[in-house]
């Protein structure tokens, strides 16, 4: 009896240890497609209404949040001027782009895509969370003649300083795990709720695809990018928005608004991360006011100098 019950624990350690084997082989295949993949980050379709308009209205270009889509600023464009010509991205990785791993270098190819669709017109980059520091990524894929400055919330803080690095590796492995396993419709109905986002609006988030795989992938994009030497580089103005309880933002706020040639910032007292969801109208408000400022400003020449 004792033999057998040995062998049987064999047996169960042996099968134990092939699934393991197995799970790791399909994580390490699941890893190369992903680089692959980002290698050769691909374009997908703009919004219908990306050549509509008049050719010289200024255009907003609203980049959402990690697991989001587009439809996270509907409450923002309820409020945004008429003046403005608007269209809500979908980034890599994220609702009708959600076949493709998120990049910083795809995010850039489809925003610079977006920018060439509308052009001559001018073009200002509107960011939350993940989409502030896509508008980062894709200011110099646009040329400075139509750039005429990036909005950028709670994203003021490189991965590599605001979050220690173990930590965050251990972060981007528990969030992996997880959404192989919740049912993503609920969770992200909850977690938008706890953002104070109205039911309606949640449901149109959740319509058009939320897609949680994509917040790891964005984590592995950020870590280690130091996003103020790229604010550096930007001609446009650069209007640096925080809620004062996202601490991380918040931490390294001054050392971004710092790099940026031409930066400024704003500060909501009393909200976190995700102002653009907390505080739609204030937000939407700030956008006007920096849209108003800027959109209708001289190019700049080219030597970089104010025409």
């Amino acid at each position: 009896m004792r033999r057998v019950l040995r062998l049987g624990l064999r047996g169960l350690l042996w099968l134990l240890g092939l699934a393991l084997a197995v799970a790791l082989a399909i994580v390490a295949v699941a890893e190369w497609n992903y680089r692959a993949a980002v290698r050769q980050p691909r374009v997908a379709q703009l919004p219908a209404d990306a050549g509509a308009g008049d050719a010289g209205r200024p255009v907003l270009i609203l980049l959402h949040g990690a697991g989001l889509n587009g439809h996270m600023w509907d409450a923002v464009r309820r409020h945004l001027d008429p003046a403005w010509r608007v269209i809500a991205l979908d980034l890599p990785g994220h609702g009708l782009r959600r076949d493709q791993p998120y990049s910083l270098e795809g995010a850039s190819a489809t925003i610079a895509a977006a920018a060439r669709a509308v052009a001559p017109a001018p073009v200002l980059l509107v960011g939350d969370s993940l989409g502030g520091y896509s508008a980062i990524a894709a200011a110099s894929a646009l040329p400075a003649t139509q750039l005429r400055g990036l909005v950028i919330a709670g994203s003021s803080a490189n991965f590599d300083g605001a979050m220690q690095w173990p930590r965050y590796v251990k972060d981007i492995a528990t969030i992996t795990a997880m959404v192989a396993v919740v049912d993503q419709k609920d969770f992200a109905n909850r977690a938008l709720g706890l953002f104070g986002v109205a039911e309606a609006d949640r449901a149109a988030i959740i319509a058009a695809g939320v897609h949680l795989p994509a917040v790891p992938q964005a984590g592995r994009a950020l870590i280690h990018v130091d996003m103020r030497s790229r604010l550096a580089a930007i001609e446009a103005p650069v209007l640096i928005v925080n809620g004062a309880q996202d601490t991380r933002a918040v931490a390294q706020e001054a050392s971004f608004v710092a790099a940026a040639r031409h930066g400024t910032h704003y500060r909501f007292d009393d909200t976190g991360h995700g102002v653009s969801m907390r505080r739609p109208a204030d937000f939407a408000r700030v956008i006007n006011d920096f849209a108003r400022q800027h959109a209708a400003r001289p190019a700049p020449g080219p030597a970089g100098t104010r025409g």
